[in-house]
């Protein structure tokens, strides 16, 4: 590995930092660009019930091998459709002792990772303790895996965690450090390394800070060619930097799957010294099996590509539904929002500050984050009309890429994202990390109640 240069360790340092912040739940889910792609036109088919494909709400084609599925609304009115409840059934930390059944508010910091098992326990995992718990659903703690340590099932400084249904879990040490594989009665199973020498030298700018999604069959997507932007001293703006996605097979074999432009950055000044402000949009990831497929979107578009686990982009879902217009009322509220996330890391009084320097858009952009749960079905965060800042929507769409529904979600303190605020969804329940009125770290389980 070539020695650093000073630039390369300056903006390894701020890609620390910003991470520092997501484990701290700064979050953010910004603001991307247009994918450089095009799709060639090809022939159209509707759904074989409804020639028209108005009455079905949507209609399928092939482009180039590709299915793309138009959604023109959902197929499931509101009423008739699933629901989430808005408190959480399941609380986890936090400074109301009273919600648990024992004292490990504690164990709740730096949360890099979440998942409920099929028993009804909740596993998380904890950056800054540098270990992974199961707790019982009331709160009490029921086993603990893995310290500090370069050992075998030892962490330093453990990065992503992965459910492996129905008995195993495994934690993705950072630095692309080893893979820990632990049963659900907190043994260790086995360890694996990963070689990040083969990985830089197959692909475009991925480094050892570079962070990742795992996939079911041993591989990742990690990203490539990201760089800090260097921040304007103008308030007002938003500056951005390309992303590429990359797929790294268990062979160490990579595969890109496009160039996107990553977060959005507003400056910010205080007392004449700029701040970097995360505006909580970006390129969306999401991965899960049946079938096994990876997703991304564009949040400038009502469009997600969906890609096999070999890299091959094969469905694109769409909306064609009308853009949230975002009145003066709906940016306030906004403003107001990303300043309560700011706050919970301890950085104050920027309501003001951040209302000056992000400038007003004229609508929301149509997708907020991405989940894909167990059995396949993708969720897709979004803003209604109704000014309440944050993103309060999930619109449900089938592993046919048909969309199912909108359900009203919990207001969370700060929006989920695939690796900087890490929740977790399942067929019945969306953990979340959230903060409590005091701004100490919890985690959330909100009740899904699906009435089919």
């Amino acid at each position: 590995m070539p020695p650093q240069t000073a630039a390369h360790a300056a903006a390894t340092e701020r890609r620390w930092w910003h991470a520092a912040l997501g484990w701290a739940t700064w979050g953010a889910i910004l603001f991307p660009v247009l994918m450089v792609s095009s799709l060639l036109p090809g022939c159209d088919h509707q759904d074989s019930g409804d020639p028209t494909g108005t009455e079905a709400g949507f209609a399928i084609r092939d482009s180039a091998e590709i299915e793309i599925v138009e959604n023109h609304f959902p197929e499931h009115h509101a009423e008739r459709f699933w629901r989430m409840d808005v408190e959480p059934e399941i609380v986890l930390g936090g400074s109301d002792r009273s919600l648990l059944a024992g004292d490990s508010a504690h164990l709740i910091w730096q949360v890099s990772g979440l998942a409920r098992l099929e028993d009804g326990r909740v596993a998380v995992l904890s950056r800054g303790n540098r270990q992974l718990y199961l707790f019982e659903p009331t709160g009490e703690r029921s086993r603990v895996m893995g310290r500090e340590g370069r050992g075998p099932g030892e962490f330093g400084g453990p990065a992503e965690l992965q459910y492996l249904p129905p008995d195993t879990l495994a934690v993705w040490d950072s630095w692309f450090g080893p893979v820990s594989y632990f049963d659900t009665d907190g043994d260790l199973i086995r360890t694996r390394s990963v070689d990040l020498g083969k990985v830089m030298e197959a692909s475009n700018g991925v480094t050892a800070e570079s962070r990742r999604i795992p996939l079911a069959d041993g591989g990742f997507v990690t990203m490539g060619g990201e760089e800090d932007p260097t921040l304007q001293p103008s308030t007002g703006t938003a500056v951005r930097s390309p992303i590429e996605f990359v797929l790294v097979d268990q062979e160490h074999a990579t595969r890109t799957l496009g160039v996107w432009e990553g977060e959005e950055v507003v400056p910010v000044d205080i007392g004449g010294v700029l701040l970097p402000s995360f505006t909580f949009l970006d390129a969306f990831l999401a991965a899960g099996a049946a079938p096994p497929s990876i997703y991304i979107a564009d949040g400038t578009r009502d469009e997600i590509r969906q890609f096999s686990y070999d890299g091959r982009l094969v469905r694109i879902i769409r909306r064609s539904t009308a853009r949230v217009p975002v009145s003066d009322e709906g940016h306030r509220a906004w403003v107001t929002y990303l300043a309560t996330a700011h706050g919970a890391i301890g950085l104050e009084d920027l309501g003001e500050p951040l209302l000056r320097a992000i400038p007003k858009r004229d609508y929301h952009p149509p997708v907020a984050g991405l989940f894909v749960d167990p059995e396949g079905y993708l969720w897709v965060s979004g803003w209604s009309a109704s000014e309440v800042g944050g993103p309060d929507l999930w619109s449900v769409f089938s592993p046919e890429g048909r969309w199912l529904g909108v359900l009203p979600a919990p207001r969370l303190r700060v929006p989920c994202h695939w690796y900087l605020n890490p929740c977790w969804m399942g067929t019945d329940f969306l953990l979340a990390v959230g903060r409590d009125e005091l701004g100490r770290e919890r985690v959330e389980g909100y009740r899904i109640r699906r009435d089919d």
